[in-house]
């Protein structure tokens, strides 16, 4: 049993439902989802033989980490973990089943939908929830709103989710993981089509990252120079010039640094939904950070890799 599972879920980002009525197929979904950058699955307890998948994952795909999902009592609870479930997600709020999870050192996450669901939740002293049915209850529009009275929760919304919508779900701060069948695709599963799955998995990770340009700093040798450059570019493009603690910005385009700092020439910032994220996919790969900024409550807001391109330094900043 890892201690660290919600963790992983949260570095992973995604959470992908595993229905099947053939065991044998349990495991090698697991692999692919894994190969594609996806360690986790949420195998349901909707099959007679769900838990003998579970099993199978935990058995044959030591790496992945595997949850029991559609748990609705303590018995069904005792039952995952003992076929080796290492986290228990719910489709609604059973304080029983919390209680049994908790008392058991398991990591649960109950289904919520309303405020009172997390009113009873936040007793319980819980701070992750499943949002679900999603698409039904509202959406994004609605996390956004219970989180208005419940500004430490997060949530990780299933249902009715898919590649056309993930996308503002993977730039919120308010997801915690984004769960759903579409990881796993019926068709691909019934063909043993496991490649597709893997190929899923990778284009889930690649848009739950959202890599994209953020910006481009150049070393200057002092305040002067740094403020100077920042004027230099809202003269010219009407890019508004910010002072921060270490450097100028010229819009969101261009840092200009009050001394140099890491790179030759500079450096360049890649935006992402989550630096959280982002490390994990790229320590996977064996890429390796040399320095990480942390704002004063301990968040990461920049982190540097080793290696430099071009006279640059690059470093991962949120969008």
């Amino acid at each position: 049993m890892r201690a660290n599972a919600m963790e992983l879920i949260e570095q992973v980002g995604l959470l992908p439902l595993v229905n099947v009525s053939d065991p044998s197929k349990a495991a090698p979904i697991a692999r692919a989802l894994s190969e594609g950058g996806i360690p986790v699955v949420e195998v349901t307890l909707r099959d007679k033989s769900a838990l003998e998948s579970l099993a199978n994952v935990r058995k044959e795909q030591p790496e992945t980490l595997v949850g029991a999902g559609t748990v609705k009592s303590p018995e069904q609870a005792a039952r995952a973990i003992e076929a080796g479930a290492e986290f228990i997600v719910s489709p609604g709020l059973n304080p029983s089943t919390v209680k049994y999870c908790q008392e058991n050192g398991v990591a649960i996450i109950p289904g919520v939908s309303t405020a009172s669901d997390l009113e009873l939740g936040t007793s319980l002293g819980l701070r992750t929830f499943k949002f679900f049915p999603a698409d039904v209850s509202g959406g994004l529009p609605a996390i956004n709103a219970l989180r208005g009275p419940f500004g430490d929760v997060r949530f990780v919304p299933t249902g009715g989710i898919s590649f056309e919508n993930m996308t503002p779900y993977a730039e919120s701060g308010a997801v915690f993981a984004i769960g759903g069948s579409f990881l796993t695709p019926k068709g691909a599963v019934e063909s043993n089509d496991w490649a597709a799955i893997k190929r899923t998995a990778e284009r889930a990770v690649e848009a739950s990252l959202g890599f994209a340009m953020g910006h481009v700093g150049i070393n200057c040798e002092s305040v002067e120079e740094a403020k100077e450059t920042a004027n230099w570019f809202d003269e010219r493009f009407g890019l508004k010039p910010r002072e921060i603690d270490i450097s100028f910005f010229a819009g969101k385009a261009v840092e200009a640094m009050k001394k140099p700092s890491f790179g030759r020439c500079g450096h360049i910032g890649i935006a992402c939904n989550s630096i959280t994220r982002a490390l994990y996919q790229l320590e996977r790969k064996g890429l390796k950070f040399r320095f990480f900024k942390k704002n004063p409550e301990g968040k990461i807001i920049a982190a540097y890799l080793e290696e430099e391109v071009g006279g640059f330094a690059v470093h991962l900043c949120g969008k």
